[in-house]
C-alpha cells in the first residue's frame, strides 16, 4: 500500500462519516460495517507512524434536513424527490433521519480513538442542500474546511476510508482528485449501501484517476 516514494510524500487518512448511525443498529445502518472498524484502526496505526494527518469527517445535520424523509409528507424512505437549492435542480434520495446535530447517532464511533484524530470536519449543516462529498455539499454552494487543511499541511496523497462507499466515499475521493490530490480508497475499509453497486462505483472512482488498493 505504502510505496518507498511515500516515505517522502505528505499523506493523510480521511476517514468518512463513521458514526454511529451510518454502523450497524444505526438508524441509516451499512450492512457489514463493524468489519471495517479493525482495518481502519490498523491503517490509523500506519499513517501515524509515517508522520500522516487523520481527519474524520462528520454528517451533522439539523433536524428539519432536506434529505430527511420525515420532512417530506408526500415521500416514504429511500423514494427520490426534485429538489432546488440556490437554482439548481437535483434528485435528493428521502433518507431516514441520521446524524442530528448533538445526538449519539452523529457522534464518531468510540472504537476510533478521539487522540488519534486531527481534525474534525462537519458536513451535511445547511438544511437545504445535502453533502455526501467532505470537501463540498452536492451542489458546490459551499466548501467545507477539509481543502484547506491538506493544503494547509502540506499533502500530496490521500487515503480514503469509511462510509458509505457508493455515496460519502465515493463522492470524497472524486472530490479529491479534483482538488489535485493523489487519491487511494482502500477497499477492505469501507463498506456500500447498495452492495449490487459496489463494483460500478469501484469501476467509475478508477476512470477517474483513483486508486484501488
Amino acid at each position: 500500500m505504502f510505496s518507498e516514494s511515500s516515505k517522502e510524500e505528505k499523506i493523510a487518512l480521511i476517514l468518512v462519516d463513521i458514526q454511529n448511525d451510518f454502523l450497524e443498529n444505526g438508524s441509516l445502518a451499512v450492512a457489514d460495517s463493524f468489519s471495517i472498524l479493525k482495518p481502519v484502526n490498523d491503517l490509523i496505526r500506519q499513517i501515524k507512524e509515517r508522520n500522516g494527518l487523520i481527519v474524520a469527517t462528520q454528517d451533522w445535520h439539523p433536524k428539519d434536513h432536506i434529505s430527511f424523509a420525515s420532512n417530506h409528507s408526500d415521500k416514504k424512505v429511500f423514494e427520490t424527490k426534485e429538489i432546488e437549492y440556490d437554482g439548481v435542480k437535483t434528485s435528493q434520495v428521502m433518507w431516514p433521519d441520521h446524524c442530528v446535530q448533538n445526538s449519539f447517532g452523529a457522534e464518531i464511533s468510540k472504537e476510533i480513538h478521539a487522540a488519534d484524530i486531527d481534525v474534525i470536519v462537519r458536513k451535511g449543516m445547511n438544511r437545504g442542500v445535502d453533502s455526501y462529498s467532505a470537501f463540498a455539499d452536492n451542489n458546490y454552494s459551499e466548501i467545507t474546511s477539509l481543502a484547506k487543511v491538506l493544503y494547509q499541511h502540506h499533502i500530496d496523497t490521500v487515503f480514503v476510508v469509511g462510509l458509505a462507499a457508493d455515496y460519502c466515499v465515493k463522492l470524497t475521493c472524486l472530490d479529491a482528485i479534483k482538488f489535485g490530490f493523489k487519491t487511494i480508497l482502500v477497499k477492505e475499509c469501507t463498506k456500500p449501501v447498495s452492495p449490487d453497486q459496489l463494483e460500478a462505483t469501484l469501476s467509475e472512482l478508477k476512470s477517474k484517476g483513483v486508486i484501488i488498493v
